[in-house]
């Protein structure tokens, strides 16, 4: 028989998954606000870049010209993952997998509650370095989130000894 984990502890990665959402939405409706009108306005703060892009695709705007698409696989994508983190949240340890999720959870929430609301993403910062590809992405919070929380999920399947049920 499998350990469990507490009903406290299994609920962590979810508030930690909303804290994640709420932040990213605090941010990406700040930015909105008070950010230059202009796309191409920016603001420079060190290394970062803050400036206002409405990202109508995906990742680096693929599927830009099919938004009703995209919409819907955020949805589906936020809701596997949402289950995948509750399979797994009331299971002792896979510490690594359960942030991974928790982190690829609130990322989804916050970007698929843009798309579902407004149609786009609101991405605002990029990096200020040489290489003009790397120059040119626009991202938030939730990006940041998500490309950590499946790193973290691909290392704990890679590394796990035993994932049989």
């Amino acid at each position: 028989m499998k350990k469990r984990t507490s009903a406290f502890a299994a609920m962590l990665p979810f508030a930690g998954a909303t804290a994640i959402a709420a932040t990213d939405m605090y941010i990406k409706d700040k930015m909105d606000r008070e950010l230059p009108g202009s796309a191409l306005d920016e603001v420079q703060k060190g290394r970062l870049r803050f400036r206002r892009h409405h990202n109508r695709g995906a990742l680096l705007n693929l599927g830009q010209k099919y938004p009703q698409e995209v919409k819907g696989i955020s949805i589906g994508a936020t809701f596997l993952t949402f289950l995948a983190l509750l399979f797994t949240s009331g299971k002792r340890g896979r510490v690594l997998e359960k942030t991974g999720l928790s982190f690829l959870l609130g990322g989804a929430m916050s970007n698929t509650y843009d798309r579902v609301t407004k149609g786009y993403v609101m991405d605002y910062a990029s990096l200020d370095v040489k290489p003009q590809k790397i120059r040119n992405l626009v991202f938030n919070l939730s990006d940041v989130f998500i490309g950590v929380g499946l790193l973290f999920v691909v290392i704990s399947n890679l590394t796990a000894k035993d994932r049989a049920l």
